[in-house]
């Protein structure tokens, strides 16, 4: 009997992930898809009605890129490695035309050089501002080629779909630049940040936050909230990180 539950069990686990990441896809697709041919904007001050809509693209195009990160750490499809790799690969080239093999990489380099001169999302240069540290962060990870998958897209979408610029550039441009700097500030910037009034407990140099679960969710998909808990058990999903949390605290 034990057996048979272990079973079921290591089942759930290999499809959970899965079932995770394509209710992301399926929602973000629908919302994108809803606003791109149904929302009629003419002029800017028209998208200020919209803007609970663009808030919500934005939170589920957040969720393609962590579908993508804990692909980078097998957890997506953890039974199965193929379709790890390429739901990863799926769900990057969606997000903004990243390679899943190049995020992968320097990923795993921020896991291993966690607050060093050589994690590549770091800045580790006297006292790291916002503003240098981000362009660091954006500097090792756009490309050239990724700019032009993404010029190349809006151009299919506004001239062979026929969608109008504005929606193009409000509901589909818009919330992945700001999904990409919330990312970066909840997921990156405060868990990582260097502070007189705290110490790092270990070598991951990072922390996690106490707030409310909802907001953990709603800022970054539990990434940021519980960083710390991530980079010492960088196997679990997200959405398992307050419960793994939960588990390893001191009674």
């Amino acid at each position: 009997m034990p057996c048979l539950s272990n079973f079921y069990l290591d089942i759930l686990n290999e499809v959970v992930g899965i079932f995770v990441a394509f209710i992301i896809l399926i929602f973000w697709f629908s919302a994108l898809g809803f606003a791109l041919t149904q929302v009629h904007l003419s002029a800017v001050v028209d998208v200020f009605p919209y803007l609970g809509l663009i808030l919500i693209i934005q939170f589920l195009h957040m969720g393609l890129f962590m579908t993508v990160h804990d692909a980078c750490h097998g957890s997506v499809a953890p039974g199965n490695a193929k379709l790890n790799l390429w739901i990863g690969r799926l769900f990057a080239f969606l997000y903004a035309g990243f390679s899943f093999d190049y995020i992968n990489q320097k990923h795993h380099d921020h896991h291993r050089f966690s607050g060093t001169d050589l994690d590549p999302d770091f800045h580790a240069q006297g006292k790291p501002s916002f503003f240098f540290w981000v362009f660091r962060f954006l500097k090792q990870y756009i490309t050239v080629k990724q700019i032009l998958i993404m010029c190349g897209v809006a151009q299919i979408l506004m001239h062979g779909f026929h969608l109008p610029e504005i929606n193009v550039l409000t509901f589909w441009a818009l919330p992945s630049v700001l999904s990409s700097l919330q990312l970066f500030y909840f997921g990156t910037y405060l868990p990582h940040r260097k502070s007189r009034h705290y110490q790092f407990e270990d070598a991951h140099h990072t922390r996690n936050f106490s707030i409310p679960k909802f907001l953990s969710l709603v800022s970054c998909y539990h990434f940021g909230a519980f960083h710390h808990t991530h980079h010492k058990s960088p196997g679990t999903p997200w959405f398992f990180l307050p419960k793994k949390q939960s588990s390893s605290s001191p009674s």
